[in-house]
């Protein structure tokens, strides 16, 4: 029987996940194999994160009588398989109709949140679990390649994409051509070699039963009892934020964080509206603003030059260079200073703006040890003016959710809520503290004399924050 159409493929991925990689061991494998082939890339943000796409067609005749004239994109209902390294990149190639009911979609539970999803403020990731729900409803078969739970790091999962796109037989290719494909590309080959072989044999043939669970941080040990009787649906938020206060600071201000809470919520009973966890949750948030300090602390995490490495796919002996880029500006400076003298340094500077960039290359002794002696700075932020305006703030936004759960718990919730305002830093940081400081100006009276009007102002001050970029 004569073939009379190629078999096409789509792979989408972020910057840094390997998807060309993945397309050119699709392209060499076929080649190696005798089969006329193509893979092509898709005109996209080929950086960290930015959204990738490749086209591959492989014709199914090795002696074809005529020699086959590829496309180099993808036509709608023409992909007979849709490999997703990021499934919310699945959904975009769903909504321009690239899947079907023919279509074969791979894809992963795990997300790399979009540039969308981090600018609303709160809470704007899109839920895994929705996602994989609607590619199963629009395909012919959903496959969920679960790299994690392989023991993959981010830098094999394309290689165990090729393994679970080698097991669902698709392609007329047998798994040593992927092999040799692997070897011959010659791009941490054995590393790449033991991912293809675990997608090869570990396929989920339908998406999990429930969204994949938050994973909490265990609670430091030093704060296990005081979470034996707090209400059981807050324990794992509480643990975790307790974890992260101290990593932030120290146990003495995660204690702060506690008496915060109980002093507005029964932490030991369980809350007939959503105030407890709501508080919890934006408070812990709040409590670890990013500061200087604290950029300079995330920039030496143990662990996080190999998590690039494997995000980028580079041996351990590979030449790698990290460089971040940073841009602190009068406020950032001022934040670190004692009151009197950042007050002095505002006043000064009182209308400019910017800030000097910097290029830090991280990777080098000198730049890691910069970042590290910022980051020994921590057990000065309580004295810094920075910490003196945020802790001031906090306790004003404590004071209004309190005064507003004496008289009405669920509108206490949308007031823990309006935290939403309290992020990013410098002008935008600084807008949105003065934004809430405005707001909790008289704030006992307006609560008594109009509280359906005050009602509607949190609405919309809260839907400002989320979804209206010139209010922010």
């Amino acid at each position: 029987m004569t073939a009379v159409r190629p078999i096409c493929l789509q792979l989408a991925a972020l910057g840094g996940q390997g998807g060309g990689v993945l397309a050119g061991w699709l392209d060499e494998a076929a080649h190696l194999a005798g089969y006329p082939a193509q893979a092509t890339s898709i005109p996209g943000v080929a950086q960290r994160t930015g959204a990738t796409t490749y086209y591959f067609e492989l014709f199914p005749e090795k002696d074809s009588a005529a020699r086959p004239v590829f496309s180099l994109f993808p036509d709608v209902g023409d992909v007979d398989l849709m490999a997703a390294l990021e499934p919310l990149e699945a959904v975009r190639a769903l909504d321009q109709g690239f899947i079907t009911d023919r279509t074969i979609v791979i894809t992963t539970p795990h997300r790399l949140y979009a540039m969308s999803e981090k600018a609303i403020a709160g809470d704007g990731a899109i839920d895994a679990g929705d996602l994989l729900a609607g590619l199963s409803a629009a395909a012919k078969e959903l496959i969920v390649l679960d790299a994690d739970a392989l023991g993959l790091g981010g830098g094999r999962s394309n290689a165990a994409m090729l393994g679970a796109i080698a097991a669902t037989d698709i392609l007329p290719l047998q798994a040593d051509d992927y092999r040799r494909a692997i070897a011959k590309l010659g791009i941490a080959v054995d590393s790449n070699l033991s991912g293809f072989e675990a997608g090869l044999s570990a396929l989920t043939a339908s998406p999990p039963e429930a969204t994949p669970a938050i994973d909490y941080a265990p609670p430091p040990a030093r704060f296990e009892r005081d979470l034996e009787n707090v209400a059981h649906d807050l324990r794992p938020l509480l643990g975790h934020a307790l974890a992260r206060l101290v990593d932030y600071q120290d146990s003495a201000y995660a204690e702060l964080y506690l008496r915060r809470l109980r002093a507005i919520v029964d932490l030991d009973a369980p809350d007939g509206t959503d105030l407890g966890a709501i508080l919890a949750k934006r408070l812990a948030a709040w409590m670890s603003y990013e500061d200087v300090i604290r950029v300079a602390q995330l920039k030496i995490r143990p662990g996080r030059q190999t998590r690039i490495r494997g995000e980028l796919g580079l041996a351990d002996d590979a030449p790698f260079r990290l460089t971040d880029y940073l841009k602190p500006g009068i406020e950032e400076v001022a934040a670190l200073m004692p009151p009197a003298l950042a007050r002095t340094l505002l006043a000064r500077s009182s209308g400019k703006g910017g800030g000097r960039p910097m290029r830090i290359q991280t990777s080098s002794p000198w730049g890691f040890a910069a970042f590290k002696i910022l980051a020994l700075l921590k057990p000065w932020r309580r004295h810094s003016w920075g910490y003196a305006c945020e802790q001031a703030a906090i306790e004003r936004w404590l004071d209004a959710v309190r005064t507003t759960a004496t008289l009405d718990r669920q509108l206490a919730c949308r007031v823990a809520d309006l935290a939403v305002w309290a992020r990013g830093y410098g002008d935008v940081r600084g807008r949105g503290l003065k934004r809430l400081d405005a707001f909790f100006a008289d704030w006992q009276q307006r609560l008594l004399n109009d509280t359906a009007g005050l009602t509607t102002e949190i609405e919309v001050a809260i839907a400002d924050a989320r979804d209206n970029p010139d209010a922010r």
